[in-house]
């Protein structure tokens, strides 16, 4: 399963309107109901997600953030810079990458209580013969990932750290009050200092 090609079209379809209930988003070999990427989108509200396009995108934007916390920092910056091919891995980084930041994406989805059985059921039934994208998508949305998982599947990589929070964040659009407190949940998880996380805030609020 190429987690990197997944995320890919999920962000790509997103941004040409993929979103629309009664459309299919292809992924792969297989057909996976529009309507699990209009949750993602919640309700219309995450524009930010739908702009960035493509995995290398998110990367960029993280990587600004990231780019204005260090500067903002100065000479009290507590880690070292990171060029921006951190932020674009390729090969099997790239597949962990891809992999850490769907399930936050879909974490993200779930922390307000939306994805349920009957949307579950819709994956289900409209996922076409890609059986392994439509067990994995069924396996993540009947129990999303927690924050302690993802800060695991992070390993530490700062730079993977900073785009799994901006994915999650866009995903929430302007989030609720649980969704406020999976953020915060995930920011500590991941150990993000609290003036990067405002930062990855100010670029999601400017999409």
């Amino acid at each position: 399963m190429n987690f990197n090609s997944l995320l890919n079209q999920i962000l790509g379809a997103a941004g040409n309107g993929g979103g629309k209930q009664n459309t299919l988003l292809k992924i792969g070999g297989g057909i996976v109901a529009a309507q699990m990427l209009g949750k993602l989108m919640k309700k219309g509200g995450a524009g930010g997600l739908v702009k960035t396009g493509s995995m290398a995108a998110l990367g960029a934007l993280a990587y600004h953030a990231y780019q204005n916390w260090q500067q903002n920092q100065g000479n009290n910056a507590t880690a070292a810079p990171l060029s921006q091919q951190a932020f674009t891995p390729v090969g099997q980084d790239a597949e962990t990458a891809g992999r850490v930041i769907l399930r936050a994406m879909i974490a993200a989805a779930a922390a307000d209580g939306q994805i349920d059985e009957a949307e579950q059921e819709l994956i289900a039934q409209e996922s076409g013969d890609d059986a392994e994208t439509r067990q994995w998508l069924l396996a993540e949305t009947a129990r999303p990932a927690t924050p302690a998982e993802l800060a695991r599947d992070v390993g530490g990589n700062p730079a993977l750290a900073a785009e799994t929070y901006l994915a999650a964040r866009l995903v929430c659009g302007t989030p609720d009050r649980k969704e406020m407190v999976f953020l915060s949940q995930l920011a500590q998880a991941l150990q993000l200092d609290a003036a990067l996380v405002e930062s990855l805030e100010q670029q999601a609020r400017s999409l």
